[in-house]
């Protein structure tokens, strides 16, 4: 079957692999769409082995299903949860499964994601896609699921003022859901102008380009003393923990979302003094079938973030325009 595959540092290219197998627990599905995440861009730093099929976030149709397979049958449309769970470990059996210690996840060294014609997968990780939902925003399930975990984590309530840190695809849809939760103020922070005005007609958030507006100021300015009840850290940023607690309430909650590759020393003197919540959000907890309603109610719109489709063969070009044309794009999905 045709697919992409990465061979090592950052160099990602068509080709052919064969069609994946699967399991009695398994199904097996035609991939209608699969789109870039900027973790793909990573492989090499990870340490990873090649070569890989990517992808992650993917929607397809089931072909076939395994014997043992009890819900999904063959026809529907699907979007894949790609952390498969080995449903033994300690988090597995403790309620907490998206961090299972033994997880296959889909477009890792052992694990053919979906950048392909097909992909294998666990039935427990495929969620109907509602009619009214097209496959390319289906497709974006993944990444709507995982900022929807960082509102969980922080316990978010309606009328609580958020400050994103960020201005790329996360830091979008983390003021989607910030908007859908009727936050009392929305701040999102970046560097470039055209994503800030894109982010800012969507969801009505107040933004700040910190190439220049220096952000303590322009927040305390819009918010004022005490600070914010949640920050979420969206950008990877050396120094933006530091900067988010600066500007947090006390009793506030800091969200590390991003994978910060630099960090920078914590200020623990501030996290102790103002009595801070500073929490992690990784992969999602049952949150796969919510995004997928709010979708179908027409309240999160994942499709406005698709700003290039391409086919297999164009992944090299597409990869190339989102790492050199960031002010204008937030992201690219591949059709198989």
């Amino acid at each position: 079957m045709k697919a992409v595959l990465w061979r090592g540092e950052d160099i990602f290219t068509p080709g052919e692999v064969e069609k994946p197998t699967f399991g009695p627990n398994q199904i097996l599905v035609s991939v209608k769409a699969a789109s870039i995440c900027t973790t793909d861009f990573h492989y090499a730093d990870f340490k990873c082995i090649p070569p890989i099929v990517p992808g992650h976030e993917v929607a397809g149709v089931v072909i076939e299903v395994g014997a043992k397979v009890k819900k999904i049958r063959k026809g529907q449309r699907v979007v894949l949860d790609p952390v498969q769970r080995c449903g033994k470990c300690v988090c597995c059996k403790g309620g907490i499964p998206h961090m299972c210690l033994h997880t296959r996840h889909l477009g890792n060294s052992t694990t053919p994601g979906g950048w392909a014609e097909f992909v294998a997968i666990d039935e427990q990780n495929a969620h109907l896609i509602p009619k009214n939902v097209d496959f390319v925003s289906a497709a974006l399930t993944e990444p709507a699921a995982v900022c929807m975990e960082s509102f969980n984590r922080a316990g978010f309530r309606k009328g609580q003022s958020v400050l994103i840190i960020g201005d790329g695809t996360f830091g979008f849809i983390h003021a989607m859901f910030a908007r859908i939760g009727s936050a009392s103020t929305i701040v999102v922070a970046g560097h470039y102008d055209k994503r800030l005005a894109r982010i800012k007609k969507k969801t009505a958030a107040i933004t700040c380009n910190t190439h220049k507006n220096k952000l303590s100021e322009f927040a305390k300015k819009h918010i004022g003393e005490p600070g914010f009840d949640i920050v979420i850290e969206a950008t990877g940023a050396t120094n933006a923990p530091n900067m988010g607690m600066e500007l947090l309430k006390p009793r506030g909650t800091l969200v590390l979302f991003s994978y910060i590759w630099h960090p920078e020393i914590l200020d623990l003197a501030t996290i102790s003094m103002k009595e801070l919540n500073v929490l992690g959000a990784c992969r999602s907890l049952n949150c796969f079938d919510k995004c997928l309603k709010l979708m179908s109610q027409g309240k999160l719109d994942m499709g406005e973030l698709v700003d290039i489709k391409a086919g297999l063969n164009e992944v090299e070009a597409a990869m190339d325009k989102l790492k050199k044309d960031k002010k204008n794009i937030f992201k690219a999905v591949l059709i198989p």
